[in-house]
């Protein structure tokens, strides 16, 4: 529950034109995380194999897309407040597309290194942030989980509609024809469905300290959050959780293919995105049933058991299987930290909160494929994705011990902000 409730003049008047909002951004979504979150296993496959370069090398260029992303994300919830989202996400697409449509005549790392970091900058104005960030501001009651859950079914249906068909043209027509096609793909769909999104009027905050205080309350504010004891422990477990789920994702493709093959390396992706869309609803329904803590507790210990499975995993009709359940966590998590960090803090900060958060997991994101490539060359002798999975199970135990902490006493998180908001 926000700490501030919003006045009732703050709200949207065509409260219905959310749920626009909600498949329009679902679609969004779809796009965005097929090209670029789940196409990143099938990226690196192709590029080390035409490159002729370690896995790990490649892996780092995946590292670059995230962490120039995350970075990119808190400029983006800056500019939020100077330019309508509809720009931002017009200017994204292009970069986006552009860039990611001329990495299949790249002919030296060095060249797919700076591309996929501009798409990384691309991706930021058409991904998370402002997904979250507008379904936020259009919903401000219980309904947010479903809109939420909704929304980032997008993540997942990259990967069922995606995925795939990136797999099937890059084993007929070659990385080089197919790279073109995904990025006219990424612009032609993403900037006609930018046409549709509207914002709300920015919402009240403290109206009674704004009378006085200005932007100064703002600022304090959102120092505040940013410091408290509930979100630097949230955000450090984050980091850990997306290093065991990221890596965990972007070598799916290549662990099953070089257990049984291409075909049943698409199919691990694509049941892990069904599994993933399938908990993510039945996720958005449970979450106002059951105290957050423990969705997220219960999130944790399916993706450290789905990871355990997918590195024991001796066939690839058990692998898919184990893509599955390790689907069922996937969006749920992504899902649990926005949605948490909604009921914690006000509206009026939530964008930069999310973003500071959102930047800071991206670490996780950056480290998990690379380093899971790294020891896969390493310990795998080029064969085995034991134990770079198991050491991705390691951090999501810690990970589970960090969340069990920071939320062992959540209404600290609450008095950080509540105290200021009753200041006035």
């Amino acid at each position: 529950m926000s700490v501030i409730t919003q006045s009732k003049g703050s709200r949207p008047n065509k409260r219905h034109y959310g749920w626009v909002i909600v498949v329009v951004m679902m679609l969004v979504q779809t796009v965005s995380s097929g090209l670029g979150f789940y196409n990143m296993s099938v990226y690196i496959n192709r590029l080390a194999v035409q490159l002729s370069v370690p896995l790990a090398d490649i892996s780092f260029a995946v590292s670059l897309f995230f962490v120039v992303g995350g970075i990119s994300g808190l400029f983006v919830a800056e500019l939020l407040n100077r330019f309508h989202v509809r720009t931002l996400m017009v200017v994204g697409a292009i970069v986006s597309g552009v860039s990611i449509g001329v990495v299949g005549w790249a002919t030296d790392l060095w060249q797919v290194y700076v591309l996929f970091a501009i798409f990384g900058a691309g991706n930021a104005g058409i991904s998370i942030v402002i997904a979250t960030t507008l379904i936020t501001q259009w919903f401000p009651g219980p309904e947010r989980s479903m809109a939420l859950a909704m929304t980032s079914t997008g993540l997942s249906l990259g990967g069922v509609v995606v995925t795939p068909y990136s797999a099937y043209l890059m084993n007929t027509v070659g990385l080089g024809e197919t790279m073109p096609i995904l990025g006219v793909i990424l612009i032609g769909s993403i900037v006609p469905l930018s046409l549709f999104i509207r914002q709300v009027e920015k919402p009240v905050v403290g109206a009674q300290v704004n009378a006085s205080g200005g932007d100064v309350f703002d600022r304090v504010l959102f120092s505040k959050a940013v410091n408290s004891r509930f979100f630097i422990l949230l955000a450090g477990a984050y980091i850990l959780i997306m290093a065991a789920q990221v890596g965990g994702i972007a070598h799916l493709y290549n662990r099953v293919d070089t257990l049984a093959g291409f075909t049943y390396a698409a199919y691990a992706v694509q049941t892990l995105s069904i599994c993933s869309i399938s908990g993510r609803f039945f996720g958005g329904w449970l979450v106002t049933r059951i105290p957050i803590r423990w969705f997220a507790l219960g999130n944790l210990s399916m993706q450290a058991i789905g990871l355990t499975l997918i590195a024991l995993a001796p066939n690839g009709t058990l692998a898919v299987f184990a893509a599955g359940f390790f689907g069922l966590s996937v969006g749920n998590l992504l899902m649990t930290q926005p949605l948490w960090l909604a009921e914690v803090y006000t509206t009026g900060i939530y964008a930069k909160v999310f973003a500071r958060a959102n930047a800071l997991s991206v670490l996780g994101l950056a480290m998990g494929p690379y380093f899971i490539g790294w020891a896969f060359d390493v310990f795998g002798d080029g064969r085995s994705y034991f134990w770079p999975y198991m050491a991705a199970v390691a951090c999501s135990i810690f990970a589970f011990a960090i969340v069990f902490v920071a939320s062992s006493s959540p209404v600290l998180a609450n008095q950080d902000t509540s105290e200021l908001s009753n200041a006035g």
